[in-house]
């Protein structure tokens, strides 16, 4: 059972690391801007719902329909304010300029939700309350853990299908691989990044709200949830949104099991080791070489 068990908490961790690969992801193949303060997003959302639901006693649905309200405004001023001064109008400046600005982003947004909400632990109450599921012999499942493996099994599914069979998200596709040709055929690539990148931010803030009751969100815990949204998202060559979630559940999935198996302690060095051999072992085939020729 220890190995169903391991397998399983694997499958929630990773849809945790995967929901914010696919963000990171999406938002790069329209933009190519790498979104570091998309796990910021997912922490405001927590720690926006707790404020106001446990101090400001607002009722659950209408704190967090505010929460997501002030997250879609501040992502859209965001874009129009500066997102748009540093990739429209200084496009030859290259990308570690724009890189730049979500980079800063994850600090300000820390800054301002060290002082609203404090350094304590805090969550968003739990949308499914109750025990654990039992599955049968012996496997449980947090009743938040199903909803985190929905909402990434929806995410990414969803995108993956929209760029792929739709005329829209071709026009997105075309966005991120030339913005000046994409423009000069009529498409508004401004448009598509805004749109993108308010709703990549929306959903993360939505995961943040859903995934906070099994592990607890403090001011700082974006920068290291974008942190693994990088990772996995960089197995999908940064532009896939379907195989950045899949990257994601399988590296969830391998760090369980090294925890359990090998290591507490130094299952992650050991994990990162294998992710590390596999890049310089097969690059082309986990999309390394297309990421950085993009």
């Amino acid at each position: 059972m220890k190995f169903g068990n391991l397998v399983i908490a694997g499958i929630v961790t990773g849809s945790i690391y995967a929901v914010f690969a696919v963000c990171v992801a999406v938002w790069y193949r329209v933009s190519n801007i790498l979104n570091l303060a998309v796990g910021d997003f997912a922490m405001v959302g927590a720690l926006g719902v707790d404020y106001l639901f446990r101090v400001e006693n607002w009722p659950l649905p209408l704190a967090i329909a505010g929460t997501l309200a002030a997250i879609a405004l501040f992502g859209y001023a965001y874009d129009r304010v500066v997102l748009s001064l540093a990739q429209d109008r200084r496009r030859h400046e290259g990308i570690v300029v724009t890189f730049f600005f979500t980079f800063a982003l994850s600090f300000f947004i820390e800054g301002i939700a060290q002082i609203l909400f404090g350094t304590n632990v805090h969550a968003a109450p739990a949308l499914w309350p109750g025990n654990s599921l039992t599955l049968g012999s012996g496997l449980n499942i947090e009743r938040a853990g199903i909803l985190v493996l929905g909402c990434a099994v929806l995410s990414g599914g969803m995108f993956a299908l929209y760029i792929r069979y739709t005329l829209s998200g071709k026009a997105m596709e075309a966005s991120g691989e030339n913005a000046l040709g994409a423009r000069i055929v009529g498409i508004d690539t401004r448009q598509y990044r805004r749109i993108i990148f308010v709703i990549t931010a929306l959903l993360a803030g939505i995961f943040g709200i859903v995934e906070s009751p099994i592990t607890g969100y403090t001011y700082i815990s974006g920068a290291t949830i974008s942190l693994t949204g990088f990772i996995a998202a960089a197995y999908g060559g940064f532009r896939n949104p379907g195989r950045a979630l899949v990257a994601g559940l399988v590296i969830g999935v391998l760090e369980a099991l090294l925890g359990g198996y090998v290591s507490p302690e130094y299952g992650d060095t050991v994990m990162y080791a294998i992710l590390a051999a596999l890049v310089l072992a097969r690059p082309r085939a986990l999309g390394f070489e297309s990421a950085v020729s993009n």
